[in-house]
């Protein structure tokens, strides 16, 4: 290049530098930009097409789900993130606060008893939740439907709810409307893009049962139904399984294990190996086995025996497994990441820990229950509930009073070193930096019932003629300190 650009400088001094100056930003963009964008040969097999998220989703979602639910079913360690996810998003349930006693009275009636809350009859709201979060969990999504119940059903609040798993929804279902609006993926959409009902089979489409052949959907409005999911990016409209990206790695680690098994059983088949020039030389007990007349060799423990000249044996000694441990330790560790717990949880080790450690990664396991917890959870399912259940309570003619913002106590998360912590939360309220009603929410109580029980506590008290041992014990315990 600069054989021609000096070519052209004899002519065009001006052309020259142009030329330079264009050359030389060309490389210097070159250089700035991101390794990660640039092609070569490290980069041949790098796949990335620029599709939406729902392309992405759609063609992969039904494999995804099946293969999820069969880890779950047969894998420990897949079983245990789902039980370790549900137990520290959902607990015992996360419970709504309700000021107006009669309104609170009335939604305890409804939520604590099965044959009321459940269409199925089985579980109270509580139980519902816990359904509901391991399918989000397990299956990537979940759909409630509100099934409204005549007055003459005899319910507190003629409201149910059924839930179904995401099979339930017609993925096959696409249209486009004469409205302007389109059918897809089963959920129908108005001219703007908002969801006006969902399209789902009555049956479940995978139960073997003849009443499941030829199903057809049937539309549903969207008032009527709960989607639960994650959303990831923008536009998503379907939710993927918690367990996609470490399904190929656990998938690999139980053929690994299983390979290993199975080596491990053919060497320990081979007990030892006898070198004889006589070909009727027998070592130990000798049978037949039925059938095929295959010569068997047995020794026994303690058993001492004599080989003729030109006679030799050799025990099978299989070499130890090198590396096995530390692939499996490696493999653990990149499930329970995908998995979105920690490997302690997961695995149950603790060998590996301190008590910095297992704080560390509890305080950062526990940011990301809590926005499952605000951002999905409650948003999505909670507050949809409770907000339908006023309409339909309103319905039947029976006031209810809400707030408008609902206060929701999540369950409790266990301190690490109790004292410390207890320490630390009670300067905060000392300090104004904490109401009581958040820390009480935050050890998973409501605040209006604890009120209530230590009002209840301390008349108790009081009738009994002995004075309530706890008022003086915070400014009892300072004083010792000051001392």
């Amino acid at each position: 290049m600069a054989f021609f650009d000096h070519i052209v400088g004899v002519f065009s001094p001006k052309r020259q530098l142009d030329n330079m100056r264009t050359r030389r930003a060309i490389e210097i963009m070159q250089k700035r930009g991101y390794d990660g964008a640039k092609t070569g040969r490290r980069t041949s097999g790098w796949v990335a097409p620029s599709t939406s998220a729902n392309s992405e989703i759609t063609p992969s979602l039904v494999k995804l789900r099946d293969r999820s639910r069969d880890l779950v079913r047969n894998n420990p360690y897949a079983s245990k993130s789902m039980r370790v996810l549900t137990c520290n998003v959902v607990g015992t349930g996360i419970v709504p606060s309700i000021p107006d006693e009669k309104t609170a009275e009335l939604w305890e009636s409804w939520a604590f008893e099965s044959d009321q809350c459940d269409a199925d009859g089985c579980l109270d709201f509580y139980g519902i939740q816990k359904i509901v979060a391991r399918t989000l969990f397990e299956s990537g999504e979940c759909i409630v439907r509100f099934i409204h119940k005549k007055a003459s059903d005899g319910l507190v609040v003629p409201l149910q709810l059924q839930v179904l798993e995401p099979d339930y929804l017609d993925s096959t279902k696409h249209e486009k409307l004469k409205n302007g609006g389109y059918i897809q993926h089963g959920i129908e959409y108005d001219g703007e893009g908002k969801r006006v009902a969902y399209w789902l089979y009555r049956r479940h489409p995978g139960e073997n049962t003849p009443l499941s052949i030829g199903l057809e959907s049937f539309r549903v409005v969207s008032q009527d139904i709960i989607h639960v999911y994650e959303k990831l990016r923008p536009g998503q409209s379907r939710g993927v399984p918690v367990l996609a990206p470490s399904m190929i790695t656990s998938n690999d680690l139980d053929e690994y294990e299983e390979a290993t098994l199975v080596r491990k059983a053919a060497e320990a088949c081979i007990t030892a190996v006898v070198q004889s020039d006589d070909d009727g030389a027998e070592i130990g007990r000798v049978s037949e086995e039925q059938g095929t007349g295959r010569k068997i060799e047995e020794l026994s423990p303690g058993m001492i025996e004599y080989l003729n000249g030109g006679e030799s044996i050799t025990f099978n000694n299989p070499p130890a497994s090198t590396g096995y441990s530390e692939y499996v330790n490696t493999r653990l560790h990149a499930i329970a990441a995908g998995s979105g717990v920690t490997y302690e949880q997961m695995t149950g080790d603790l060998s590996q820990v301190n008590f910095s450690s297992i704080r560390s990664g509890t305080l950062d396991f526990r940011r990301e229950v809590e926005q499952i917890q605000w951002l999905v959870f409650i948003p999505m399912f909670c507050r949809r509930v409770i907000r339908t259940w006023s309409r339909s309570a309103t319905l039947a003619k029976k006031k209810t009073k809400l707030p408008s913002r609902i206060e929701w106590t999540t369950p409790r998360f266990d301190w690490v070193d109790p004292k410390k912590d207890v320490e630390s939360e009670t300067e905060e309220l000392s300090t104004s930096r904490m109401s009581f009603s958040e820390a009480a929410r935050k050890r998973g109580y409501n605040p209006q019932k604890l009120v209530e029980e230590i009002k209840k506590d301390k008349e108790m008290f009081k009738k009994a003629g002995i004075e309530y041992p706890f008022n003086g014990l915070l400014e009892e315990k300072k004083v010792e300190q000051e001392k």
